[in-house]
């Protein structure tokens, strides 16, 4: 009698473990459904190793069917994972808990009538635990075998890294964009899709060009602000801090501006040496530098400007107010005659310089003047350098024209795979997106017909 009722308080025991379980199912941890199976594994299998029952006590079946449930979710999570590569049609944390809790609750109603009638035979007892064992076995299998086909499919994958990808819209298929591989590529059309739409793409951009005017906007900027501020009368009249703060920035945007000028004339030589590897193109090139150089005043003397704004003074400019018309406030920056005819006096070979037109001008000169009077030569300078430096454009059009034609359509983003992907494990693939811009330009190119290359903006 003493061992029935000893069996009595270990099957009420284990009850209450149970329930207190399964009434902390919402305070576990982990916000994915997989995350939260294991947490709420690792709990029960914490809380049976604490004393677990003797082997043929029923007490057993509580834990063991348990763990059986908890197995059988496990696995379900696992399918649905495996199954169901949209995420918002797979199931959520909220209903795993509730699936775990529906599974625990028949083993609670059942050992609570145990203890109002009889417990289990041990015959009984080593049969439910073989079945617990055969589900728990069954789950190894399974996961065992998804992990051998997710396995297949990376190695699948891992061989056909490239690709060209489309990423578009189907209502008729799904409300949310499509993306798909449209067809492999080898590694050598990989190589040679993408040397030729980052050709076309250099040339299009012209980003040396750009550089120019987006630091010709920021000029802009700075000179706006300025007049902003003198219309609002936020600036004191005898406040020289908040001028030399106005005067400071001037002197960045110029110094960036200036220095995008030069960038364009280095790194297009630089470029075309290791392009052209050192032939006669390169000289080409270096004579269109030389000769905008002796043509133009201006661009000659923003190049020294540059100089010395890094290397001399803020004293090489200095700036003018006035008022409009209709009252409204002007300003303007000068390059200091003074300053720069000092800095350049022995700057002998630098014929291009004309110091003598310099010193024969009655005022400083405008230096938002000298950037309009160079804005118009930047892009004619861009085509006979874009003629020179990308002699092969009809070839890089005629290849990207190759790819555009394995896309059953135009619509939607074109992309170049750029590794393994589109398995179980790792869905979206690494890729490069392909501009729109680069690939209309070869989808409507005609010799001869590379357009206007971009220009500084206006100041």
């Amino acid at each position: 009698m003493d061992d029935e009722q000893e069996e009595v308080e270990r099957v009420r025991e284990w009850i209450g473990q149970l329930e207190a379980f399964s009434g902390a199912l919402g305070d576990l941890e982990g916000e994915s459904p997989t995350d939260y199976c294991e947490s709420a594994c690792n709990a029960w299998q914490h809380i049976a190793m604490d004393g677990s029952p003797p082997p043929t006590s029923p007490a057993v079946l509580i834990i063991s069917e348990s763990f059986a449930v908890l197995t059988r979710v496990m696995t379900q999570v696992a399918t649905d994972w495996a199954d169901t590569p949209d995420e918002r049609d797979r199931l959520t944390r909220s209903d795993v808990e509730q699936m775990v809790r529906d599974g625990l609750a028949p083993i609670l109603d059942e050992t609570k009538r145990w203890l109002d009638a009889n417990f289990p035979s041990p015959e009984q007892i080593a049969e439910r635990n073989a079945a617990v064992r055969t589900v728990i076995e069954d789950s190894l299998a399974y996961h065992r075998t998804r992990s051998a086909e997710h396995d297949a499919q990376d190695a699948e994958a891992a061989a056909d890294p490239y690709g060209a990808i489309l990423v578009h819209v189907d209502p008729s298929r799904s409300d949310a964009p499509i993306i798909e591989k449209v067809c492999s590529l080898t590694e050598d059309e990989d190589k040679r899709y993408r040397d030729a739409y980052e050709q076309l793409r250099r040339m299009i951009d012209s980003e040396l060009l750009e550089h120019i005017s987006d630091e010709s906007d920021r000029l802009c900027d700075v000179m706006v602000a300025l007049l902003i501020d003198l219309r609002d009368n936020r600036i004191p009249l005898f406040d020289e801090d908040a001028y030399d703060a106005h005067r400071r920035k001037i002197r960045s945007a110029l110094i960036s501006f200036t220095a995008a000028l030069y960038s364009h004339r280095e790194q297009t030589v630089r470029a075309a040496k290791k392009t052209l590897n050192r032939g006669p193109g390169v000289q080409e090139v270096e004579k269109l530098f030389d000769d905008l150089r002796k043509t133009s005043f201006e661009y000659g003397w923003l190049e020294e400007l540059r100089g010395a704004l890094q290397h001399g003074d803020i004293n090489a400019f200095r700036w003018g107010f006035g008022a409009s018309l209709d009252d409204e406030p002007t300003a303007n920056v000068y390059m200091s005659r003074r300053f720069m005819l000092d800095f350049t006096r022995n700057s002998s070979q630098k014929k291009w310089l004309q110091r003598h037109k310099l010193q024969d001008m009655d005022t400083d000169p405008s230096v938002l003047d000298m950037i309009k009077a160079v804005q118009p030569l930047m892009g004619p300078l861009q085509e006979k350098l874009d003629a020179i430096l990308y002699p092969n454009v009809a070839d890089d059009v005629a290849t990207v024209r190759q790819l555009l034609n394995r896309y059953p359509h135009p619509n939607g983003l074109h992309a170049l795979q750029n590794g393994p992907g589109f398995t179980r494990r790792n869905l979206w693939p690494p890729m490069s997106p392909l501009a729109a811009r680069v690939l209309k330009f070869a989808a409507t190119y005609e010799p001869g017909s590379q357009g206007l290359q971009a220009q500084p903006g206006s100041l």
